[in-house]
């Protein structure tokens, strides 16, 4: 680490035209100590934001009611939250197969995390693409994470949670359904019709589904493990609001 008289000496001389050679063997520092220097100083600083949870210090996160609905619906789809050492990481795991969807969900984390930088990890011989982000406070932003699969521990949303998804009940189920759903034809007998299906063995997040699907008015038929939409005009409504998985 050196003085902040050194860094303003580096800049300075940068800035007068002299490459990072000459600089160093003008003030005694190694090639590519003036390198960093010089590029560190030329990144825009990061924006530096209170988190609305803990209030702690955070880099910039932002996001629409529709873009925090249609995470939150990845994140209780195909995602978990785990510690990295001092830091957290949020994985959402989606089928490679569906491209679209990946390049999707790895633009909205961007949005949502704009200081912060997203990767794409293959896994399973490349049938799985894992989408992840690095954050101190996603354990902020989705408080149900925690230990163990979600299946085995209650998920309910908080009050601000539920407001933003009430704001953007389609978004929530975008996210659910481009994880863990699926548009499918029906078969019954001579009949085809086209219809819809959410699968996750979390009660609980079959339950906010249905209560999405109650907030647009789209009927669904809910079992003991998935929830299926056959009616015509509800399928529609997905089809067009939701959008296929593709």
């Amino acid at each position: 680490m050196h003085a902040p008289e050194i860094h303003a000496e580096v800049v300075r001389l940068a800035g007068s035209g002299l490459r990072d050679g000459a600089i160093a063997r003008a003030l005694g520092l190694p090639r590519t100590t003036v390198r960093d220097i010089r590029v560190s100083a030329s990144r825009p600083p990061a924006i530096r934001v209170r988190c609305p949870r803990c209030w702690r210090p955070t880099r910039a996160v932002r996001f629409t009611a529709g873009e925090y609905a249609e995470l939150l619906g990845f994140y209780l789809g195909d995602g978990h939250i785990v510690r990295v050492g001092r830091t957290q990481c949020l994985r959402v795991s989606l089928d490679a197969r569906h491209a679209r969807v990946v390049a999707d969900v790895c633009a909205l984390v961007q949005r949502c995390f704009p200081d912060n930088r997203v990767n794409v990890a293959h896994r399973d011989g490349g049938a799985t693409a894992v989408v992840y982000v690095y954050s101190s406070h996603l354990g902020c932003l989705f408080p149900q994470a925690g230990a163990g699969v979600k299946h085995e521990r209650p998920i309910v949303l908080e009050d601000w949670q539920l407001a933003l998804v009430d704001a953007a009940p389609y978004a929530l189920l975008r996210g659910l359904l481009h994880s863990d759903g699926c548009f499918f034809v029906n078969r019954t007998g001579r009949y085809r019709y086209l219809s819809a299906a959410f699968t996750n063995r979390s009660a609980d997040i079959r339950a906010l589904f249905c209560r999405a699907c109650d907030l647009v008015g789209v009927a669904y038929r809910a079992g003991p493990k998935d929830v299926r939409i056959y009616r015509r005009a509800s399928v529609q409504r997905l089809a067009v609001f939701v959008g296929a998985k593709w």
